[in-house]
């Protein structure tokens, strides 16, 4: 039991990285979308929506090359001289977070994005106006309004990546695997259906809570 409570929070705390992680990724990425017009917003939002037009097995196993020590990603550093030996980012937690932080991005960025949509594109050239820097206008005027957006992505975000089994499987150790692949091995490995059954009830039952915290804020948004 104290494991499983063990592997839960350890779940519970990777999704919670990996929301950060989209989070500061996504918002000034979905503001750059919402502040252009045309063909360059058109690239933004195709690039963003381009991983969940590809299978979650083929983005995980294309990190898993990128990764590795011998990976895209280490010999370009090396190459520019930036470090002298491969950084260790694949079986490990920066992996994973790495990984589906560019899967879950695009639920993120979206939620941001409609919510930026809204709002009137004068609100920062009125507080600029009125003597506002750009940062401040920004703490005080846009990030305010966007808030409802962060949080229904967050939302999004935390309960997709809680469920997650193939790449915490691929990428990462095996301090690093997340309450999907224990509940997969009660079922499959050892036949225990009554322990898989009630760590899946204890997922269903987060997630299900969550979602309906989710469907409020986008009521609520609907009825404003």
């Amino acid at each position: 039991a104290s494991a499983n409570t063990a592997i839960l929070l350890r779940t519970l705390w990777i999704g919670a990285m990996v929301t950060i992680a989209c989070a500061l990724i996504g918002l000034p990425y979905a503001m750059l979308a919402a502040s252009v017009t045309g063909w360059e917003r058109q690239l933004l939002l195709g690039a963003v929506l381009l991983p969940l037009w590809t299978s979650l097995l083929v983005r995980t196993a294309a990190w898993f090359i990128l990764l590795q020590e011998k990976g895209l990603i280490n010999d370009t550093l090396i190459s520019l001289g930036l470090i002298t030996g491969p950084l260790p980012l694949i079986f490990n937690r920066l992996g994973v977070v790495i990984a589906m932080t560019h899967v879950l991005l695009p639920f993120m960025v979206l939620p941001i994005y409609s919510v930026l949509l809204a709002i009137p594109r004068n609100l920062m050239p009125a507080a600029a106006s009125l003597g506002a820097p750009p940062w401040r206008a920004f703490l005080r005027v846009l990030l305010p309004l966007s808030l409802r957006g962060v949080v229904s992505g967050s939302l999004l975000v935390f309960m997709t990546a809680i469920g997650y089994y193939i790449t915490p499987a691929l990428i990462g150790g095996a301090q690093d695997q997340m309450i999907s692949s224990v509940i997969a091995f009660y079922a499959i490995g050892s036949a225990n259906w009554g322990m898989a059954g009630a760590l899946g009830a204890i997922l269903l039952v987060a997630t299900l809570a969550l979602y309906a915290v989710y469907g409020r804020l986008s009521s609520d948004r609907g009825g404003l």
